[in-house]
Parts: structure tokens; C-alpha cells; sequence
């Protein structure tokens, strides 16, 4: 049926039962020393463990492990199924629509498989099975781990693909369930902008971009990219919970990518609309992350046919400093084995690491697209100040208030959500302003409620000039505030603004600083 990272999957028949089932065989590459032929088998039959503890829709069900031969072959349920780094490379992106669903039914599997103690590791979208009934599975628990069990990695070691690795893996760190979550924030901005958010060529600079750098900036996620950035937070303690996303995804789907059409599926598992005949040829697919299963409405096309945007970095989510720092100090030898992030790189060698998907054919390429302008991922409406030279785009519909020298955006729905923007005699540099800043929120309770907490400040850039960048906190429990605070000095003035937000609201809200930051301009002053 096909390959993966490790063996070949085969159509089988269970001639006990007469019944139809696929069975994983095993295949190491030849000359490999007996210890970690051990090693390798004990990962297959750890796979099978692994998976056979969860009773899951969304998760194959392994029926048996068989020894033959000296090697072991897992037995598993049959599925028609296409994988999702096929269905985007052949099809294009995802519409957000059916990545919400295929999000939701993947949070599931994802919630069941935490619970029982077990992490995937590598979670992709090479991993994800869209079976031709709708049914999505999340398969190949081959590098899954349960706590209780021994670690068979070697230091400097990390388990998994590297586009679809976490930060906190990459370097070597605690890994746990954040660490599938932000793989799953990976397949899922793979799944609606058609490829990976830290793509940066080769698994290296891959590696490092996920440490250091912001994702790419979402050009076709829309109402999904507060999610998707909420996955992608590379502090774990940070990162959005399964609750939490499977929360904003549901009231996604249910307002502004809910879907109309009059339809008569009534599968409540199936992401997308039955395939008609002829059924697709299987593909080995090894794997699945999808986990659950939703639906679509007959003629409602999964995937997305608009040419995509040209892409910007996002000039947010760096990386958190410790986390930074932790890797910079990695020896050499262990830090290029963490940047690799591939544990086992010798077994599988050319892994598919220059493959887009870690997984899928390295002879399909993604189809070439033709390029368009870019567009905000929610309403905007410009403001500019023609007086004092500087302008941005603030969100649609939030209430503007005039207060001295600034102007307050509030959102109507959330008084606590808001997006200040002022210009201010400033000396020194940008840095020099930003501390003084900091300072100034430290010691008054009235502009910042006790504790202030500083998170950090950073060297940036604003309207093409060098900025600086204060992030911090103010109060705590319910009341805690998540601020952002960006500016540039010119000529004595310095140009700013600032996002101040619930701190529960901070990762779904970061897109409109983001924007914020993208759109700000400097004019001369009329």
C-alpha cells in the first residue's frame, strides 16, 4: 500500500477472522549493528503498545503483533484513506473550514492519547489518514512514548520531523502534551497555507527557525490564524491547551466559517463528504494525525483554489529568551544533533527532510502557484494621523477615544482589549525609550495594576526603522493584563503603540498586533 519512515504497509487477509487488514513490516537498513536493531524493534513493538491502549475513532486500531522471521509486524485495521500531505500536494491548501473540522477531530485524538500517558512525537501531516468515508485517523505511533517507559534516544537525540518539532524538543528540552500541540499547529497551517510556517529550506536553518524566529504570516488561514498562532507560542507554558483550541475552533465553526448549505450528511465524524467511485488507489499512509471526524456539505470542496498570497514574516513569537539562550548553549556537537531533530537521521538518511512534509514522496513537488496581494486575516479600517505623520490599520468597528496626546481603539465586545497608538517627545534612542517605559509601568499602579511582570524587550523594527519592543504584564489571577508596547525614535519624537489584552485573550489577539505592526507608516508630518 505503501511506504513510511521505517517500513512498507501491506494489504493483508486475516484468514482466521476473513477479514481484510493492513500489516506494518519493518525494514532497517542493512550493516546496522545489532544493538540498535534491538533499539529499533522495541520501537515497533512501543508503536503497538502505544496505539492498542486508545479506544479512539480517530486512532487505528492495532488487532495484533506478529513475530516473523525475527522481525515484528504489526497488524492493523484496513483504511482507504489518502493522507494529508498528499491530498495538499496533489489538491493545494485546505479550505479553513475543513481545517477547523480536521482540527477539532485531531484535538480528540490528541485529548485521548494525553490522558492515557502517551505523547505521539510526531505529529504531521504525513501522519494524517482522510479515509475515503470521511473518517480522519491519526496513526503511526512510532516514536510515541509512554512516560513510564525508558527513553531510547541518545543525548543530543530528538525524535521526530523537524519541520513539525517543537521548540522546546529542539533544544533538547522537557517535551510533553504542548509538544504535540504545537506540531499539530504546524500540519494545521501546513493544511490551509500549503506549507510549513518555518520552512526554511533545509532541516538546519528549519531547526533554528523554529527556535528563534516568528511563523510565516498566515495569507489564507482568515479567522483560523489566532489559532493557529496560539499553537504555535513557543513558550509550552503558553501554548494553547486542547480545550482551549477545540473551544475557538467550534465557535469558529459555528459563526464565521460556518456553513450554510442545505445538506443531508449526517455522519457527526466525517471532515469531509464521502468520495464517489471510483475509490482512490490506498496509500500507505502511514499515518494520520486528524483525529476525529466533522463534516462538509455535499459540494463543499475541501480544498482551497485561491492563488496564494505573497507571504511575510510575521514579525511576532520570537522565541522566549531562556529558551534562546538554552539553545545557543548546546554544545556544537549536540546542537546540530538537535537542529537535525531526527532521531534515527542514519536509519532513515534522506528521511524526506528536504521534503516538505517529512514524509511524503520525494518525487511529487508542490504545484507551482501564481502569486496575489495580501490581505489583513480580519476587518480593518486605516487611521492616520496627517498632523503628526503616522499611520496604521486598526480593527473595524472598535471605538475610537481621544485621550491628550493618544488615541485608544477599544473593542466594543471587550473593553479590555485594547490598541493605543501615540506620538511623544522622546531622547536617546528607541531602546532608551522602551526602558524608560518599562520604568514608568513599574512604578505606577494607576497605568499598570501591582505586579508588573516584564517579559522582555526586543530589538525590532517599525515602518522600516529600528524599533524597540517591550512585552510585560499587569496584575494577576482574572485581572492579569498581556501588553505589547512597539516604537521608533526619529527626529525626537517617538512613534508607538501598544495592545493591551485579557491575558486569556493575548495568543487569539497577537494578530492585531501583528497587523498593526506590518501596516504602521511614517509620513511627513503636515
Amino acid at each position: 500500500m505503501g511506504h513510511g519512515g521505517m517500513g512498507t504497509v501491506w494489504q493483508a487477509a486475516d484468514s482466521l477472522l476473513r477479514r481484510d487488514v493492513a500489516v506494518k513490516e519493518v525494514l532497517l537498513p542493512a550493516g546496522m549493528a545489532a544493538e540498535d536493531r534491538t533499539a529499533m524493534y522495541e520501537r515497533t513493538l512501543r508503536e503497538a503498545r502505544a496505539a492498542a491502549a486508545l479506544s479512539h475513532p480517530s486512532v487505528v486500531q492495532v488487532y495484533d503483533v506478529v513475530t516473523e522471521g525475527g522481525r515484528p509486524w504489526i497488524v492493523m485495521e484496513l483504511l482507504h484513506a489518502r493522507s494529508l500531505a498528499d491530498l495538499i500536494i496533489s489538491d493545494g491548501p485546505l479550505a479553513p473550514r475543513a481545517v477547523a473540522k480536521i482540527g477539532v477531530a485531531l484535538l480528540g485524538a490528541l485529548e485521548v492519547a494525553h490522558s492515557a500517558g502517551v505523547l505521539h512525537r510526531d505529529v504531521k501531516p504525513a501522519n494524517v489518514l482522510i479515509c475515503t468515508d470521511g473518517r480522519c485517523v491519526l496513526t503511526d505511533f512510532g516514536v510515541a512514548r509512554m512516560p513510564a517507559e525508558s527513553n531510547l534516544t541518545t543525548p543530543g537525540m530528538v525524535l521526530g520531523s523537524p519541520h513539525f518539532i517543537s521548540p522546546e524538543r529542539a533544544v533538547g528540552g522537557k517535551f510533553g502534551p504542548p509538544s504535540d500541540l504545537f506540531s499539530l499547529g504546524v500540519s494545521l497551517f501546513t493544511a490551509v497555507e500549503g506549507r510549513p510556517p518555518f520552512d526554511r529550506g533545509d532541516p538546519f536553518e528549519t531547526m533554528r527557525a523554529i527556535v528563534e524566529d516568528p511563523p510565516v504570516r498566515p495569507v489564507r488561514a482568515g479567522a483560523l490564524a489566532p489559532v493557529l498562532y496560539g499553537l504555535l507560542e513557543k513558550d509550552p507554558a503558553r501554548r494553547w491547551d486542547v480545550t482551549r483550541a477545540r473551544q475557538v475552533l467550534r465557535e469558529l465553526l459555528a459563526g464565521p466559517l460556518a456553513n450554510n448549505a442545505a445538506h443531508h450528511v449526517t455522519d457527526p465524524y466525517a471532515v469531509v463528504p464521502p468520495a464517489p467511485a471510483p475509490v482512490p488507489q490506498l496509500t500507505a499512509a502511514p499515518t494520520g494525525q486528524i483525529g476525529g471526524r466533522a463534516m462538509l456539505a455535499p459540494g463543499e470542496l475541501p480544498t482551497d483554489r485561491r492563488p496564494p498570497a505573497l507571504e511575510a514574516a510575521a514579525p511576532a513569537h520570537a522565541a522566549p529568551d531562556g529558551l534562546l539562550a538554552r539553545f545557543r548553549r548546546l554544545p556544537v556537537r549536540l546542537r546540530v544533533g538537535a537542529v537535525a531533530g531526527l532521531a534515527l537521521v542514519v536509519l532513515v538518511a534522506t528521511i524526506a527532510a528536504a521534503s516538505m512534509f517529512s514524509g511524503s514522496p520525494a518525487s511529487k513537488a508542490a504545484p507551482a502557484r501564481s502569486a496575489a496581494p495580501s490581505g489583513p486575516p480580519f476587518p480593518v479600517q486605516p487611521f492616520i494621523d496627517g498632523t503628526r505623520g503616522f499611520g496604521l490599520d486598526v480593527p473595524a468597528g472598535w471605538t475610537k477615544v481621544t485621550g491628550g496626546s493618544y488615541y485608544d481603539f477599544i473593542d466594543p465586545g471587550d473593553h479590555g482589549r485594547t490598541l493605543r497608538v501615540n506620538r511623544e517627545r522622546a531622547g536617546g534612542t528607541a531602546d532608551d525609550f522602551i526602558r524608560a517605559v518599562a520604568r514608568e509601568q513599574a512604578r505606577s499602579s494607576s497605568k499598570c495594576a501591582a505586579p508588573f511582570t516584564e517579559i522582555a524587550e526586543r530589538d525590532v523594527q517599525l515602518a522600516n526603522r529600528p524599533a524597540a519592543e517591550l512585552e510585560y504584564t499587569c496584575g494577576d489571577g482574572a485581572t492579569l493584563q498581556h501588553a505589547l508596547w512597539r516604537a521608533t525614535v526619529l527626529d525626537g519624537w517617538a512613534y508607538e503603540f501598544r495592545l493591551m489584552v485579557t491575558d486569556s485573550r493575548f495568543a487569539e489577539s497577537r494578530v492585531i498586533y501583528d497587523h498593526a505592526v506590518e501596516s504602521y507608516h511614517l509620513n511627513k508630518p503636515s
